[in-house]
């Protein structure tokens, strides 16, 4: 990794890999030890855009453009937003990043996932609360005159009711336009009439639509084209069309929150802007008047005078085994999971401890080997554990034996590109599937990579809109084979030149959801679910 110099303050410092906190498309952001972060904007020799002229351009004006940008800002901003506190100069006297106060927080994207809100479960006033500070703060803005543009529940950080707002850098003023999108929440309204790719400019009511897609992800763990539909088969087909999740025809996901969950009077507003493009500030008063309350039986929120969770569960017919499928229940603490993620808790088996990877040997701690400090993610299993880290461009997968030798980093990674959202392994006894989902231009793509024990890689993917990996963070391995929980059964994904599901155990699409969790046991396989644990035995 080539030096990286910058001059803040008067003074010169240096940005280690280790002070590395993360990456997007545009920039990376590095920990100054003094309660800031300074953002270092990607010039355009950086290895991320090698080959990529368009962004190669792109960088350079950007950095020609950003210093007088970030002047233009209004000074009087909502205090959710986080603004510059100091300018970072390259060796030329260039402007080349800003310094801004360090923030805590879970990105606003984890609300809206049903597996993590089910393991990190929050009061229903709480997330009300929430996304009442998130619209003053949009609303805030758009006073000051700012247009947020690419409005995602990436660039928004929750700690308890209160929000913060990042990447202030790529707000819209009237001089200084924003060409940057999320397909996710890119308004349709503004895109062509075929695909999701903006082509008029950003406005204040495209920020309420992305904000009406958040208060839909939070509160429903759905997104307005998730769900399936019988002819419009893509996202970007259902965006086109209008044909929005919570409309007739749409196969809804069984591990979203039910509609009735909510209010029909925000049900309606809902439908209101992604179905007939009703557009304007989102109603205040419908979050105010939203409570949410926990129901005794089974623990969902809900703002209706009976439990609609528990009426589904109610009128859900009995389960119909078909063929040779058979499943018993059993205790969920006699399940073990085949692999987890490591930690810095040393006496675990194994952990980090700062840049190390270590072992509890027969004799005491082994150092397994080196890795890169605080920029490390790894897992291990009952033989096998995988793990990579990302810095500068540069990202170095390894894998290593939990009870013997040393760390093996000659695993061939993928060029990854973008922010970093989320990553997953999948750990079996002589390979280990490894998921890497990254946010770059306005896409979410998780790149899978197949490693066998020996660090070889057997199979490479990049996985756009693939049904069965809403269900990876639940998959477990068996051979060469791994299976994933989906809505539809169980999946099995095979991995040879490239990747792909082979088979889909229809018969079980009664037992098993997208957000349960797979195992192995007892000749079968078992099922983790939200309230109990069952076994699978499958001919």
């Amino acid at each position: 990794m080539t030096k990286r110099i910058v001059y803040l303050d008067g003074e010169r410092r240096e940005l280690l890999p280790a002070m590395l906190l993360g990456q997007g498309g545009e920039a990376e952001v590095y920990d100054l030890g003094d309660g800031r972060v300074l953002k270092w904007w990607k010039p355009a020799d950086h290895p991320d855009y090698v080959g990529m002229p368009h962004a190669q351009a792109a960088a350079t004006q950007r950095l020609a453009d950003q210093p007088a940008k970030l002047h233009a800002l209004p000074g009087a901003l909502p205090g959710a937003v986080v603004v510059p506190r100091g300018l970072a100069l390259g060796k030329k006297g260039a402007v080349v990043g800003y310094a801004m106060s360090r923030i805590t927080g879970t990105a606003l994207l984890s609300y809206g996932e049903p597996r993590w809100r089910r393991e990190h479960p929050i009061d229903g006033a709480e997330l009300v609360a929430m996304l009442l500070a998130l619209h003053d703060a949009i609303a805030g803005l758009h006073r000051a005159g700012v247009v947020i543009g690419d409005c995602n529940d990436l660039n928004v950080l929750v700690d308890g009711p209160r929000v913060h707002l990042i990447d202030v850098d790529s707000y819209q003023l009237p001089s200084y336009p924003c060409t940057m999108f999320s397909e996710r929440f890119v308004d349709p309204r503004l895109c062509g009439p075929t695909d999701l790719v903006p082509v008029h400019p950003h406005d204040l009511d495209s920020d309420w639509f992305a904000f009406a897609v958040m208060v839909l992800r939070t509160l429903l763990g759905v997104g307005p084209w998730g769900g399936v539909h019988a002819t419009a088969k893509t996202a970007t087909a259902r965006a086109v069309a209008r044909l929005s999740v919570l409309g007739a025809g749409i196969t809804y996901p069984r591990a979203a929150r039910p509609i009735g969950t909510l209010p029909d009077a925000v049900v309606a507003h809902l439908r209101a802007i992604f179905e007939r493009d009703v557009r304007g500030v989102f109603p205040r008063a419908l979050l105010e008047q939203l409570h949410l309350r926990t129901c005794p039986t089974c623990g969902d929120d809900h703002a209706r005078p009976r439990c609609p969770t528990c009426q589904t569960l109610a009128a859900a017919p009995p389960v119909v085994v078909h063929g040779n499928l058979r499943w018993q229940h059993v205790a969920a603490a006699d399940v073990a999971l085949a692999s987890r993620e490591v930690t810095s808790v040393a006496g675990t088996g194994i952990w980090f401890d700062g840049g190390a990877l270590m072992r509890a040997g027969r004799l005491g701690p082994e150092r397994i080997g080196d890795v890169l400090a605080r920029q490390t993610r790894a897992w291990v299993g009952g033989k096998l554990g995988i793990g990579f880290y990302r810095a500068g461009g540069l990202a170095v997968g390894f894998v290593f034996r939990p009870d013997h030798g040393r760390l093996d980093d000659r695993v061939v990674m993928p060029r990854l590109r973008g922010q970093l959202v989320d990553a997953h392994a999948v750990v079996g006894d002589d390979r280990a599937w490894l998921f890497l989902s990254c946010a770059d231009a306005g896409r979410l793509v998780t790149t899978c990579v197949v490693v066998a024990a020996d660090a070889s890689v057997v199979a490479t993917a990049a996985l756009a809109d693939v049904g069965w990996l809403e269900g990876i963070a639940g998959a477990c391995a068996a051979g060469p084979h791994l299976f994933v929980p989906t809505d539809a059964g169980l999946a099995r994904i095979e991995a040879s030149t490239t990747i792909l599901q082979t088979r889909l155990f229809v018969e079980t699409a009664s037992l098993v959801s997208s957000v349960d969790r797979l195992a192995l046991g007892g000749g079968g396989l078992d099922v983790i679910r939200r309230r109990e644990a069952i076994r699978m035995h499958l001919a």
